[in-house]
C-alpha cells in the first residue's frame, strides 16, 4: 500500500519537475519579448497559432521565424500579396536583428511583388499596375529603413537601400547617399554575394549622375591610392574612370594621376 502511495507521488511530483525548467525558461521568454524587442500581443497570437506561440515563449523564437519565413512562400506562390507582407513583417517582428530577413523581405516587395502587380490581369489601366508596383516600392523603402534602424552597423540593407533608389526610383543623388553609408559602416556584409569594391565604384558613378562629378573624381582617386596587394579591386576599371574624368573636368597634366605626358612614345632621333 505504501508503495503504491509513493509510485502515485512520483507520477505527480516527477512531470512537475521536469515542466520546472521549461516553465522558467517560458517565463524568462516570455518576459524578455514583453520588454525588449517582441510583445507577444494576443493578435501574434492568433497569428501564429498556438501551437506556435507556445513554442515563441518557450524560447524557439528562430524555429517560429524560420516556419514562418518558409510559409511566406506559399503565399508567394498563390499571389496573396498582403498575407506574405503580414508574413514578413511577423518574421521581422520575431527576428529584428536577422539582416536575411529585412533584405530578403525588402527584395520580394520591390521586385517580385512590384513586378507581378504590374502585370496582373484584375488592372483596369497600365496607370492603374504603375502605381501598385509604386506602392511596393515605398513598402520596400519603409521596411528597409525599420531594417536599418535595427542593424545600423550591418552594409546589407544600406547596399539594398542605394540599390532601391538607383534601380526604380532613378534617383542617384538618394543611391550615392546609402552607397556611401554602406561603405562606411562598421560591420561586414551578411551577404556574401555583396562585394564592398563594388558599392564603392557604385557610389562614385552614382555621385557623378547627382551632378557632383569633381567629387566623383576624388572618390574614384580614394580607391586608386590604397595598397593594391592588400585590397580586391577592378584596378582597370578605377584607372579606365580615372583618366576619362580627368579629361573630362580638364586636370592640368601634373596634377593628374596619369599624367598624358607619360603615357606619350619616346621621341626617336
Amino acid at each position: 500500500m505504501r508503495r503504491t502511495r509513493l509510485l502515485a507521488a512520483l507520477v505527480l511530483i516527477v512531470p512537475a519537475l521536469l515542466m520546472m525548467p521549461l516553465a522558467s525558461r517560458i517565463h524568462s521568454e516570455n518576459v524578455r519579448l514583453k520588454y525588449g524587442t517582441t510583445h507577444v500581443t494576443r493578435e501574434m497570437r492568433e497569428r501564429i497559432g498556438q501551437g506556435m506561440a507556445i513554442a515563441l515563449l518557450a524560447g524557439f523564437r528562430g524555429v517560429v521565424a524560420d516556419f514562418l519565413w518558409i510559409q511566406n512562400n506559399d503565399y508567394w506562390m498563390r499571389k496573396e500579396w498582403l498575407r506574405l507582407y503580414t508574413g514578413i513583417e511577423l518574421v521581422t517582428t520575431l527576428q529584428p536583428l536577422s539582416t536575411l530577413f529585412w533584405d530578403t523581405g525588402a527584395w520580394h516587395m520591390a521586385w517580385n511583388v512590384g513586378y507581378a502587380v504590374t502585370v496582373d490581369p484584375a488592372n483596369r489601366t497600365i496607370a492603374e499596375g504603375i502605381k501598385r508596383e509604386r506602392e511596393w516600392w515605398d513598402k520596400a523603402r519603409d521596411f528597409l529603413q525599420r531594417g536599418i534602424e535595427n542593424t545600423p552597423n550591418c552594409p546589407d540593407l544600406y547596399f539594398s537601400m542605394g540599390l532601391l533608389y538607383l534601380e526604380k526610383y532613378k534617383d542617384p543623388c538618394k543611391a550615392q547617399e546609402y552607397f556611401h553609408k554602406a561603405v562606411n559602416a562598421k560591420g561586414a556584409p551578411i551577404n556574401m554575394n555583396i562585394r564592398m569594391d563594388a558599392v564603392g565604384r557604385l557610389e562614385a558613378r552614382a555621385m557623378e549622375n547627382c551632378g557632383d562629378i569633381m567629387g566623383a573624381y576624388r572618390r574614384w582617386k580614394q580607391m586608386w591610392y590604397v595598397d593594391h596587394d592588400q585590397v580586391d579591386q577592378l584596378w582597370s576599371v578605377v584607372e579606365r574612370e580615372i583618366r576619362r574624368l580627368e579629361d573630362l573636368l580638364n586636370v592640368p597634366d601634373q596634377q593628374r594621376v596619369f599624367p598624358k605626358e607619360q603615357s606619350k612614345p619616346a621621341a626617336t632621333s
